[in-house]
């Protein structure tokens, strides 16, 4: 029996330079960070170490690794505690960084909020939600203003999420004010900034940015602290009333015997709720308008799809009509396979594992690259290159090319897959459906390109447009996508 070759250690890893004292925080510290792992994972391998400052970090791109973290949670890997103590400290500590009987108890009750009972019992409020962002891109489009599709879409999610999550229609597309909206995108540039520091600094001394970051959680707080007192009233006036939404069901539990859940437990699940639900949904319509506007074809394709569906009305009618668009679903497919809003993610080992043949102890520290393995072209034939075709029926005779669907994770995989993907799909699907019925679009700077940036998110920067109400006339040969493809 061949003798087994001793485990290698994370130290002996291969990796990029980094300066002493600093390791590699100057390199990954900024908001196109991610776009530099990916770097590092293409000439170091799938697992390599880095060094912020006296920690060592493994990183791991290949996919058949980062599959079994994913299946193991929560048992085996947890989310990074640098995440979940930059969350605590400013009061945020919710679903997405809890663990243990905590991560357990509040999964149950999302889960039960976002079932798809729930989710048809709410479309007739999505629907009018849809209808106002419809209006207010009207109103854009006859005055030729140029449209912050980021900004339009996190005020259509807020609405969105706070009236399935909580119960209340904060109209933040319809007011001219300020609005929450405009706090909760304060936060996640702020956090991002905190995760990639060698020591907490702003315990010391608080510079502009995290004086920035003050004022927006406070907002918060106080926002959803008023959200919360009016429920708490309303179930007291009406004690038989059964929950309807995450927060109602949040206070039922908290009336149980022996539960913990303190008003400030409320508070951090409540805000991180919303705080999930707006980004992570937005920045994935943002980026799919943007390759609308890349690939006009396929946008002509789906506008034709939209309306073989739903002719004469302007968005989709009923629940039943988002699963019914094939192309689209395609088209969204593709785009969140080459732009997912979440590209890694940081954990950490609970117990000793191997890893590639490297012994992964306890406590080490992982950053895991989602986006990585499915652009690789053995998992994806042409991995780097735009192609919806390739998630639809192949005929008989095609010749098969790799199409390994398990690499593709946008909303994660395992336990811990989002429990939001259902809503956030039918989002996606109302808004593109709305959007392809009544306008073209036009690029504010034709040919520029729209980077990625970080901010705990990946959203795509300065992403502007100009909406014009559907033109009668306008359209693309029939065979023009399959030509562009072929080509």
């Amino acid at each position: 029996m061949a003798e087994r070759q001793p485990l290698t250690q994370p130290h002996d890893l291969p990796g990029p330079y980094g300066p002493p004292l600093i390791g590699h925080l100057l390199q990954i510290g900024s908001q196109q960070s991610h776009l530099t792992f990916e770097r590092w994972a293409e000439r170091y391998g799938p697992l390599f170490q880095i060094r912020l400052g006296r920690s060592r970090l493994v990183v791991v791109s290949d996919h058949g690794t980062i599959q079994r973290i994913l299946e193991q949670r929560p048992q085996s890997f947890r989310r990074n505690r640098v995440v979940e103590d930059r969350f605590t400290e400013i009061g945020i500590n919710g679903l997405f960084t809890a663990e243990g009987d905590d991560w357990r108890q509040q999964r149950r009750t999302v889960v039960a909020a976002l079932s798809r009972t729930r989710l048809a019992s709410f479309f007739p409020k999505l629907k009018a939600t849809t209808t106002r962002l419809q209006q207010r891109w009207e109103v854009a489009a006859e005055g030729n203003q140029p449209v912050d599709v980021c900004r339009d879409l996190t005020r259509f999610t807020v609405d969105v999420t706070m009236q399935l999550a909580f119960g209340v229609d904060p109209n933040t597309l319809e007011t001219p004010g300020p609005v929450i909206q405009q706090h909760l995108e304060k936060i996640g540039p702020g956090l991002q900034r905190r995760f990639f520091t060698l020591f907490p600094y702003w315990r010391l001394v608080r510079l502009p940015p995290d004086r920035a970051l003050d004022r927006a959680v406070k907002v918060l707080e106080r926002e959803v602290a008023a959200i919360v007192r009016a429920a708490r009233e309303h179930m007291a006036a009406h004690p038989d009333h059964e929950p309807t939404n995450f927060l109602e069901a949040m206070l039922r539990i908290a009336e149980h015997e022996g539960s913990h859940l303190t008003s400030a437990d409320l508070l951090a699940h409540t805000s991180q709720l919303l705080l999930a639900g707006e980004d992570t949904t937005a920045y994935t319509i943002s980026w799919i308008i943007h390759y609308f506007t890349k690939f006009p074809e396929a946008f002509v394709r789906v506008r034709r799809e939209v309306d073989d569906l739903i002719a004469p009305a302007a968005a989709l009618d009923a629940l039943e009509q988002a699963n019914q668009l094939p192309f689209l679903d395609a088209f969204c497919n593709e785009v969140m396979r080459l732009k997912p809003v979440a590209p890694h993610m940081a954990l950490e080992a609970l117990e000793d594992t191997e890893m590639l043949g490297c012994l992964i102890p306890q406590g080490t520290k992982l950053f895991v690259l989602l986006r990585y393995a499915a652009t690789r072209e053995e998992h994806f034939a042409g991995g780097d290159c735009f192609d919806p075709e390739r998630w639809l029926p192949q005929p008989v005779g095609h010749g098969k090319q790799p199409h390994h669907v398990q690499v593709f994770a946008p909303f994660g995989a395992g336990p811990r897959i989002c429990p939001g993907r259902n809503l956030a799909m039918l989002e996606i699907r109302a808004v593109l459906a709305m959007l392809c019925r009544n306008f073209d679009l036009e690029p504010v700077s034709p040919g520029r390109e729209v980077k990625e940036t970080m901010a705990v998110v990946m959203r795509p920067d300065q992403l502007h447009l100009r909406l014009k109400r559907r033109s009668p006339n306008s359209h693309v040969p029939a065979d023009a996508w399959a030509a562009r493809v072929a080509s």
